[in-house]
């Protein structure tokens, strides 16, 4: 049903993970306008032809402006991106997901715009009380992040009853290329790499026993794009992420390994606030209705 959809909309498309949506919306022909306030995103990862509009999407000056922007449908990725810095300002986090959630869902009504597609993270689900954990798994969030996350769920699960066609992905840890290698705050993976690349000792913040659910950003995007594609992810939320258990451990060997210094020197520290211990993901149901498989392991 996206043939139809000429011009895109991706909010936080200076991201990681939204410049890369960016990038796959051009190289498939379509329109695309990119908004960011350029707090965590970087102007440097914006994809050569989108239209680059830098606004706070927190305020009505930035959705008066894309008032009359001729998008057909939304990525939606503008948000703080780190549980543990929602814990610094909470108030900042809270209104980097409610507000421009809310803004732009409204703006979306009025403009009768055909999707919306929107970033939300497997850090709901708290300690999960079972493995792995599927959608319909208990929300417990344990950060202003993850708190946040929920209440953009709600409101589109809201919006979605006044005629908003929402397809909300939960999202683990992400990974790849154009990550933000000076941000230590944001991206496990990227994190270690930036202190390899540094020659500085990996700071490894928690237990080296702590499990996630990595996925690469290329199969993430294929989610998501699989999930524009087909009406049946219109009112539905997914589970988008590899699937697989990896532990902290394993990936610190991996990383050191692929650097050629296995002793490389290492520092463990306290835990972040509201850091899970561990998150393995059930992809069953995006796997059956949309046919989504990661193709990295």
């Amino acid at each position: 049903m996206d043939e139809n959809i000429k011009h895109v909309l991706v909010t936080g498309g200076a991201g990681f993970i939204g410049s890369h949506l960016a990038r796959r919306l051009l190289a498939e022909g379509r329109d695309v306008t990119v908004v960011d306030n350029l707090s965590n995103g970087l102007k440097s990862n914006l994809p050569e032809g989108v239209n680059f509009i830098c606004a706070d999407l927190t305020g009505e000056k930035a959705i008066d402006e894309l008032e009359n922007i001729p998008f057909d449908a939304v990525f939606h990725l503008a948000a703080q991106s780190s549980g543990a810095l929602s814990f610094a300002d909470p108030l900042l986090d809270m209104k980097s997901h409610v507000l421009p959630t809310f803004n732009i869902a409204q703006l979306c009504l009025r403009k009768q715009v055909s999707r919306f597609m929107y970033a939300s993270s497997t850090t709901i689900y708290g300690e999960p009380q079972y493995l792995p954990a599927d959608e319909k798994h208990p929300q417990n969030p344990k950060t202003y992040y993850s708190a946040g996350k929920v209440a953009g769920e709600r409101y589109l699960n809201f919006f979605g009853s006044k005629g908003l066609a929402y397809t909300i992905f939960r999202l683990p840890n992400v990974y790849g290329p154009g990550q933000n290698l000076n941000n230590k705050d944001q991206g496990m993976i990227s994190i270690y790499l930036s202190y390899l690349l540094e020659g500085s000792p990996i700071i490894v913040k928690g237990l080296s026993n702590r499990f996630r659910d990595f996925v690469y950003i290329d199969d993430v995007v294929d989610g998501w794009m699989l999930a524009f594609s087909d009406s049946i992810a219109i009112g539905k939320t997914y589970n988008l992420a590899s699937g697989v258990k990896s532990t902290v451990a394993n990936v610190l060997e991996e990383l050191k390994a692929a650097y050629n210094k296995p002793d490389y020197p290492m520092e463990y520290v306290d835990g972040t606030p509201g850091d899970q211990l561990g998150m393995e993901v059930d992809i069953s149901l995006i796997n059956s209705e949309l046919g989504y498989t990661p193709k990295i392991d």
